[in-house]
C-alpha cells in the first residue's frame, strides 16, 4: 500500500503534517534508492573485474595484478556495505530513543532539539529494542525535565472555605419572586 495524501487526509492527519510526512518519505526513499544503485554500481563493477581475472588466468598472463584488483574492489564494496549498514542501525537507534522521548512526555516541538544534542554512544539497541530501556526513560525524565510537558493542572488549595448552603434559586416568574420576598421575612 502506498502512502498517499488521500489515505493520510482520510487517516484526519492536518494538511501541514501530511506536507511533512511526504517530504520525510520522499527523502527516505531517495536515499535507499541511491543506496541501491550504489550497490548494483559495487556488484557491476566486482563481477567486472572477477570475469577479468578468470580471463586472465586463462590466458595465463598479468593474473597478480587483476587478482589484487578484484580483492581491492571486494574490500571497498565490503566497506560500503559496513558503512551502509552502520548507519541504518544509527537511523533504528534514532528512531526508537525519538519515541522513547515522547513516551516519558516530552515536548514534541523540542524532540529534534533533544536529539541533536543526546549522545547516542551509549545506548544499544538489540531485537529492535533499546536495552536499559527503563534506567534510560528515568534519566530522560531528569535530565530533560524542563522539555517534558505538564498535562495535569492543580487548583490553589483554598484553607478556608466558603461556608453557606449556596442559597436558594433564582425565581423564575413573578409570583416566585413575591412569595420569596414576603414569605422568609417572618
Amino acid at each position: 500500500m502506498a502512502l498517499t495524501r488521500k489515505m493520510l487526509k482520510a487517516m484526519g492527519i492536518e494538511d501541514e503534517k501530511i506536507d511533512q510526512i511526504i517530504e520525510e518519505h520522499v527523502e527516505s526513499i531517495d536515499g535507499l534508492k541511491a543506496e541501491r544503485d550504489r550497490y548494483k554500481t559495487g556488484a557491476e563493477e566486482a563481477e567486472g573485474l572477477r570475469k577479468q581475472l578468470e580471463e586472465a588466468k586463462a590466458a595465463g598472463e598479468g593474473a597478480g595484478e587483476y587478482e589484487e584488483k578484484y580483492k581491492a574492489k571486494c574490500k571497498e564494496l565490503d566497506d560500503f556495505k559496513s558503512k551502509v549498514d552502520s548507519e541504518a542501525a544509527e537511523r533504528e537507534k534514532r528512531g526508537l530513543y525519538r519515541k522513547l522521548l515522547a513516551e516519558q512526555g516530552v515536548d514534541p516541538k523540542r524532540v529534534d532539539t533533544v536529539l541533536k544534542v543526546s549522545d547516542l554512544s551509549g545506548v544499544t539497541v538489540k531485537d529492535g529494542a533499546i536495552e536499559g530501556a527503563d534506567e534510560l526513560a528515568e534519566s530522560i525524565k531528569s535530565d530533560w525535565a524542563d522539555f517534558i510537558v505538564s498535562t495535569n493542572t492543580k487548583g490553589a488549595p483554598v484553607p478556608n472555605p466558603p461556608k453557606g448552603g449556596g442559597g436558594s434559586a433564582a425565581p423564575k416568574n413573578l409570583r416566585e419572586a413575591l412569595h420569596q420576598r414576603y414569605d422568609n421575612k417572618e
